[in-house]
């Protein structure tokens, strides 16, 4: 049971880690608000990611043969993207009040990481197809024992994952100056609108090869 928790802690680590939207929208609340909002958006993509990996759990991988899921999730997920993008580079250019900053910020920072990880076709698709493999394999399902250690060990994980990376962006934060902080939210809120970009480019892409 040991060794499919870590299995587990490897997955969401491995999901987690590399820089994202989530992180992208994980330091530019948190660069505003501090470790509060920069937290909020880290459990909504837990609440996401927590999701889709009961979903690969209880076999639903073909759920994303379907076109019009699949279609619809990357709308969903472009708009979010775009959107979210089009507020990091309005904060680069006119951010609030100081004294308004935290409360602000904490408005809507849990749904924005709860969309951009249900709403990515990108990590559906990962999890279903990683979740799939495990179950025919034989390392998750076997039994319940079984899975809930695994699921414990990724939960645990981005868990810890979460709580690294708001406190690295409420330091961040410390060491900030105005001219800094905006350099880092306009690059933050490009990177979310080319994330949008690149995902609405392969959907395109997808759809004529299909």
């Amino acid at each position: 049971m040991f060794i499919t928790a870590l299995s587990g802690a490897a997955i969401a680590l491995a999901i987690s880690a590399p820089p994202g939207p989530v992180a992208m929208e994980t330091i530019r609340r948190g660069l505003r608000g501090g470790f509060g909002p920069a937290l909020r958006v880290q459990l909504g993509s837990i609440i996401g990611d927590l999701t889709w990996c009961l979903a690969a759990l209880m076999g639903l991988a073909p759920l994303m043969q379907v076109a019009w899921i699949r279609i619809a999730l990357g709308v969903i997920g472009v708009g979010v993207l775009l959107y979210l993008g089009g507020l990091g580079i309005h904060d680069a250019l006119k951010p609030p009040a100081a004294s308004t900053t935290a409360a602000f910020e904490n408005k809507g920072a849990f749904r924005s990481g709860l969309w951009i990880s249900m709403a990515n076709p990108m990590a559906v698709g990962y999890w279903l197809g990683v979740g799939g493999t495990l179950v025919a394999t034989g390392v998750i399902g076997a039994s319940l024992p079984q899975t809930t250690a695994f699921v414990l060990g990724f939960v645990a994980a981005v868990f810890v994952w979460a709580l690294v990376m708001a406190l690295a962006v409420r330091f961040g934060q410390q060491w900030m100056t105005p001219a800094l902080f905006r350099v880092v939210t306009l690059a933050c809120g490009l990177t979310l609108i080319f994330f949008g970009l690149s995902l609405a480019s392969q959907m395109l892409v997808n759809g004529l090869n299909g």
